[in-house]
């Protein structure tokens, strides 16, 4: 997708094509974020580059299982060199292999698939990285799609070059803010501001500031936002509520590096990086109109795509065990597989809501999957009675149905499971006549 951005110096160019080339090396990565309650595995996230056995004894290049539940030979994740695409097999296994909650004999290996075998939980990635020897790599904690927005805000942190965070609500887009303010070395504060929750009859006092008897109520002088964050950073969550009429002295103001507050002709200068953030798709709406196509290029010089939980599922179970305050080991490996297929549209901040109720209920014991919200273990129910190994073939109308009431009419997740693009399950949808908002959970 084509970047519009404002005229760059010879650096920032240099430094938008190293951007640039960390999208370009692709790898995957198996992370194991659950071994049950009693294994003890040392060994969390592997880098996948051919096929591989797991099991309690895979051999020597294999992913060894302290498991005692698993097959010694269990499963095999298959490379196939000519489609460069991964699968995972079953090898005959006493308890067999569950993909994405139903048990299956062979899964293609998509982003975000999630297996089980016996009481150990995997996440497979497909993302792309930076090919040299100082690609961030992943760990049991940070997702490697987490890692590569981290290491693009490294990138940029330290250079003048404005920064748009754009993912959903809830993602965290607020920790990357922080984190790109504590890498520029900046010596000024880091000041956060809600665009949407600003005052439409004062955004322009709030930001630039005001002088006393500018307007109605106005007793006393103001310095502004912009001024308060003067050798800091600026944080503009949710620039995209900025309303329309406001963007031109935003604009001027970023750049010409002074402001004007309300009330005066006089001018003064500001030192200020801006970081701003969006889960509108403010491409989209400069196309519409919406948004100053100018102000969206001064903004972008740098974006950084932060994707929702959903495709970062590696971090579900650490942000759970955070909030919710249980420990590893206390928590069942049904409640694990439920937590980490569940989709969390509110993100971080869901995870966090979830995790209070079983603080507050749990009090620290063992957590099995009753002890989360109803829904969690109803869907982890329908599918285990799913159909398997489930094929565009037997799509009828009915097959359809089951998948959308299995999956809660996520699309997305039924894309997944047939190993096909979301275009193509929308046309099959049509094509019967059916609606995946009727089948979604009722708020």
């Amino acid at each position: 997708m084509s970047r519009l951005r404002y005229d760059e110096t010879e650096d920032q160019v240099d430094l938008l094509a190293d951007l640039d080339a960390i999208d370009r090396a692709r790898v995957r990565v198996l992370t194991l974020v659950h071994h049950g309650v009693d294994a003890e595995q040392e060994t969390f996230v592997w880098t996948l580059d051919g096929s591989v056995d797991i099991g309690r004894d895979p051999g020597d290049d294999g992913i060894e299982l302290l498991d005692p539940g698993a097959s010694r030979r269990h499963a095999r994740i298959v490379y196939d060199e000519a489609r460069d695409a991964f699968a995972i097999e079953d090898l005959g296994s006493r308890n067999g292999t569950i993909v994405d909650g139903t048990r299956q004999a062979r899964a293609e290996l998509v982003h975000g698939t999630v297996f089980r075998i016996a009481s150990s939980v995997f996440v497979f990635a497909d993302a792309e990285l930076p090919p040299d020897a100082i690609a961030p790599t992943p760990s049991p904690e940070v997702s490697i799609v987490r890692a590569i927005a981290e290491a693009r805000a490294d990138l940029a942190a330290k250079t003048d070059l404005s920064i748009l965070v754009v993912g959903p609500t809830g993602a965290g887009k607020d920790v990357m803010a922080r984190r790109v303010h504590a890498s520029s070395g900046r010596r000024g504060a880091l000041v956060p501001v809600n665009c949407g929750a600003l005052n439409r009859e004062l955004i322009a006092s709030e930001l630039f500031g005001h002088v006393a008897g500018a307007f109605s109520g106005a007793k006393a002088e103001r310095a502004g936002l912009f001024v308060t964050a003067d050798g800091g950073t600026l944080f503009l969550d949710e620039i995209g509520d900025l309303p329309l009429d406001q963007q031109p002295a935003l604009l001027r103001t970023l750049q010409d590096k002074r402001v004007r507050p309300v009330g005066t002709d006089a001018e003064r200068s500001v030192d200020v990086r801006v970081v701003a953030a969006t889960h509108q798709p403010l491409e989209a709406h400069v196309e519409d109109g919406r948004f100053r196509r100018d102000l969206f290029a001064r903004l972008a010089g740098v974006v950084i795509d932060l994707p929702g939980i959903a495709e970062r599922r590696e971090e579900i179970l650490p942000f759970f065990f955070e909030a919710s305050g249980v420990e590893p080991g206390a928590l069942s490996t049904d409640a694990a597989e439920a937590l980490v297929l569940h989709d969390w549209p509110q993100n971080v901040r869901e995870i966090q809501q979830v995790g209070a109720q079983v603080k507050l209920y749990a009090k620290g014991g063992p957590v099995d999957s009753s002890a989360l919200p109803a829904h969690f273990a109803e869907r982890l129910s329908r599918l285990r009675r799913a159909p398997r190994d489930v094929g565009p073939e037997s799509l009828d109308r009915d097959g359809l149905i089951r998948l959308l009431q299995v999956h809660d009419g996520n699309v997305a997740t039924i894309a997944k499971a047939l190993g096909k693009h979301r275009a193509q399950v929308y046309r099959w949808l049509r094509r019967e006549g059916l609606d995946p908002d009727d089948f979604r959970p009722s708020a």
